[in-house]
């Protein structure tokens, strides 16, 4: 130790006589080092970490994504229905527990105000199974899923106790009314359990038996053919996923006999209750939750991270290069330290000890860069609505990584070098006065430049990719206008409307929001657009006769009169919804619609682009189905889901006849959205004050959070592309520039001899442009092989588009030029006489 604290020493003052080395070293490690520790800061906390809960690795969700329900399905299509969770739990023999949840907000109402938050319906055995605890009070236990308990509860996440109640212990006890019901809070989850879910960190807990009072009112709790509840259990000893799915197989099937008896299923045809008795569950691992953002954002980080992980190898070969002539300029005094009596291992380690400095030195200027990247990268995904408990300071993990990247650096850059400075003869060394006598390496400084323009040309290929993705995306017609188009969310069901009160609340809002200044017109649908959400539906299409095996499908949305004028949808046939397209009486006791709008997709499909107005279909895909909705109009095609899927088809049913609450209003506007917004609140809070809003912004801003991947993987790629190409710009001149130095006495003689100024500036140049040349042939072909991971991310581009990768070629040939530039005139400029008398 006291040797090496001997080298430090050393090698600060020798930094202090060479501050412009150091300088560019410690920089170049910074930013490289900053890079790679912000991005895994959200690749630590979203991909690699586990749940703190009790033995995280038995943790297992039961799940049939691959079937069908024929009943329907709300969620991410692993959920199973409620029955068939308790089936599970009580005949199972792989499982010493299972519990089930499913993510929803509520509205919380309060003397002060209403709100609407993020909540979650749990089974009882939640959080025992979990090992959770409670801060306060008591948690969810099995006992609060007895049905009609005469006082129902609520738990706190610790997170919404601290913001909403500012953490008042006299909280517990409290009553506060919750989607129009009044529960006792009886509790606050710890704070080291953010949630199950990410991306969508509860701030309430709930029964699950308290679904019909929660609501969705057409939800019904025991339902066996609507799938709602996420299913999770915890693996007994020595059972694997593998083999707790071969176990549960038999018992999945005789449930799925079971149901196929159920009345629903008497109209089925054959191949469809053969196809849902082949259900197949699924056992996969759970340990690090459930959410949908860690799968939306997973792959975008691990492409940044060996995006940040290229930039960082070369500020190592920049680092490397750097040391190779620090260490061909020292080489007097190295070979003095051999022959007073140091080894070439205490050598060795003096340099090793340096670059380690130079390394620990950059990762703390890097730390402090990272917490604003990290805190940057986390502003793609994050809104007043969508909050993640995610820290964007480093914690102990990130301390850890960016000290082994440290010492991974700082051996990386080093280790070379400090060979190869070593290995020297003392006696010539000592003799000498140039710096011929040391040994060069010319072809590993070269070599390093090579390995600087592959890796950048291979970076610059992918960010031209990333950006050139994002303008496709922002370039695509969604099929609607955008511009000053106001969205935000309103559901009366939270606040105890029922389906014709919700219908009173709606237009009383749309006729406020037209009333206020500035407003063209409003209108409303049922599912919102461009969110992710998406209402799918099988059809019984008339005259249409699917193959076997598949059925007629589509999106469905429910729309308000004057929907398509305010989004900017021109009609292409037929007519909007209007007042003849109200409610059914008498109340039908199936689907209540009776008219629908379709899209091109839907009538291409289906009606082979015939005119589809006045044809019939029907929700349900049973033979004999029948088909009371009529077909009154015709539209374009536009996105639903988001900016990047594909055309659907697309079928628009009347909200006013829909047993439905909630809605998604849009508001046109001539005048500044936020004004605007302004109003509406208002006008909302005087209809009812019960009722929330929320998710409210403009369309433009609804468009860019669509493509929030998109945006950061392009944002992040196009920024490190830069700084690698802006390194290797100062390695290729650092190793021509030095070239050029060492060549000084064979460029004087030649120029003695007659050679021109011009023919020497040449020669660099090819030099310059040799390795440039051999960096893009070499990433040309790195480019190809990689670019098969990530085609997914994407977007009417692909991996070897030939005016990507000539644009990153000829800005490497321009920046290559550039390097070579000013060495290669100070070469045609070397006086002859200057350069032989100084030899």
């Amino acid at each position: 130790m006291r040797h090496l604290l001997a080298d430090l020493r050393y090698g600060l003052r020798g930094f202090r006589r060479a501050p412009l080395f150091a300088i560019v070293a410690v920089v170049s490690m910074a930013f490289g080092i900053a890079a790679n520790t912000a991005v895994f800061t959200l690749v630590d906390q979203v991909v690699l970490r586990r749940l703190p809960v009790a033995n995280p690795g038995a943790l297992a969700q039961v799940s049939a994504p691959d079937t069908e329900s024929f009943g329907g399905t709300m969620g991410d299509g692993t959920e199973l229905s409620y029955a068939m969770y308790r089936d599970l739990a009580e005949h199972n023999q792989v499982f010493s527990g299972m519990f089930c949840r499913m993510a929803t907000s509520m509205s919380v109402t309060t003397t002060e105000r209403s709100e609407l938050v993020e909540g979650e319906l749990v089974s009882g055995t939640f959080f025992p199974q979990l090992g959770v605890q409670a801060a306060v009070g008591r948690l969810i236990a099995p006992s609060d899923d007895r049905l009609g308990a005469a006082q129902p509860v609520a738990v706190l996440g610790y997170g919404y106790w601290q913001s909403r109640f500012g953490g008042d212990r006299a909280v517990v006890g409290r009553t506060v009314t919750i989607n129009n019901t009044p529960l006792e809070i009886v509790g606050v989850v710890e704070p080291r359990f953010p949630g199950f879910d990410i991306g969508r960190p509860p701030q309430l807990y709930v029964p699950v038996t308290l679904q019909p009072r929660m609501g969705p009112a057409w939800l019904e709790l025991e339902t066996r053919r609507f799938r709602w509840v996420q299913v999770f259990g915890r693996l007994r000893d020595g059972v694997t996923p593998v083999s707790a799915k071969a176990s549960l197989q038999p018992l999945y099937r005789s449930i799925l006999e079971r149901e196929a008896t159920d009345k629903a299923f008497a109209t089925a045809s054959a191949d469809t209750k053969r196809r849902f008795l082949e259900g197949a569950l699924q056992v996969t691992d759970s340990s690090r939750g459930h959410s949908g953002f860690r799968s939306q954002i997973s792959e975008p980080l691990l492409i940044l991270m060996a995006v940040a992980g290229g930039v960082l190898l070369i500020v190592c070969a920049n680092i490397a290069n750097l040391l190779l002539a620090r260490g061909a300029a020292r080489h007097r005094e190295l070979a003095l330290r051999l022959a007073v009596g140091a080894n070439r291992w205490q050598l060795v380690r003096l340099l090793l000890v340096e670059s380690l400095a130079l390394s620990a030195m950059g990762a703390v200027a890097g730390l402090v860069i990272a917490g604003w990247g990290a805190h940057f990268l986390l502003s793609f995904y994050v809104t007043p609505d969508s909050p993640l408990p995610i820290e964007s300071d480093p914690d102990a993990r990130v301390l850890l990584f960016t000290s082994a990247l440290t010492v991974l650096t700082a051996v990386i850059a080093g280790i070379v070098p400090a060979l190869r400075s070593s290995r020297l003869d003392p006696a010539p060394a000592l003799k000498s006065s140039g710096g011929g006598v040391v040994a060069e390496q010319p072809t590993l400084r070269k070599s390093l430049v090579v390995a600087q323009v592959t890796l950048s040309f291979v970076l610059l290929c992918a960010a031209g990719l990333f950006v050139r993705s994002l303008n496709n995306l922002m370039a695509v017609d969604p099929g609607f206008t955008t511009e000053r188009v106001l969205t935000f969310g309103v559901d009366p069901s939270r606040a105890g409307y029922d389906a014709d009160r919700a219908r009173t609340f709606a237009q009383s809002l749309v006729d406020a929001a037209s009333r206020a200044p500035g407003v063209k017109s409003a209108a409303y649908s049922f599912m919102p657009i461009l969110t992710g959400s998406a209402w799918g539906m099988g059809f019984t299409v008339e005259g249409y006769q699917p193959p076997q095996g598949e059925e007629a499908g589509s999106m469905v949305n429910a729309v308000s009169p004057g929907f398509f004028k305010a989004m900017g949808i021109p009609l292409l046939a037929g007519r909007e919804f209007d007042d003849r397209d109200g409610p059914v009486s008498p109340k039908p006791e199936g689907w209540p619609y009776r008219a629908a709008v379709v899209n091109q997709v839907f009538a291409n499909r289906y009606f082979k682009g015939q005119n589809p107005l006045g044809r019939r279909i029907g929700i349900g895909t049973d033979p004999g189905t029948a088909m009371p909705i009529e077909i009154v109009g015709l539209v374009p095609n536009t996105r639903y889901t988001g900016i990047r899927e594909d055309d659907r088809p697309q079928v628009f049913v009347p909200y006013r006849q829909s047993t439905i609450e909630s809605l998604a209003m849009y508001v046109r506007t001539d005048v500044e959205p936020d004004v605007v917004m302004q109003s509406i609140r208002r006008s909302v809070a005087a209809i009812d004050p019960r009722v929330p809003v929320f998710q409210a912004g403009t369309f433009e801003q609804r468009v860019e959070q669509s493509v929030a991947n998109e945006r950061l993987v392009a944002a992040l790629s196009a920024t490190l592309g830069a700084m690698a190409t802006l390194l290797a710009l100062v390695g290729l001149y650092g190793v021509i520039a030095y070239t050029v130095t060492r060549r000084t006495r064979e460029i004087g003689i030649r120029l003695a001899l007659g050679a021109m100024g011009a023919q020497i500036a040449r020669g660099v140049l090819r030099e310059a442009g040799a390795l440039v040349v051999i960096g893009l042939a070499i990433g040309g072909g790195a480019t190809w092989w990689l670019g098969r991971y990530v085609q997914s991310q994407l977007y009417g581009v692909t991996p070897a588009d030939p005016a990507t990768i000539t644009a990153a070629a000829v800005a490497l040939v321009l920046v290559g030029g550039l390097a070579a530039l000013l060495p290669a005139r100070r070469a045609s400029r070397v006086s002859p006489m200057t350069a032989l008398r100084d030899e």
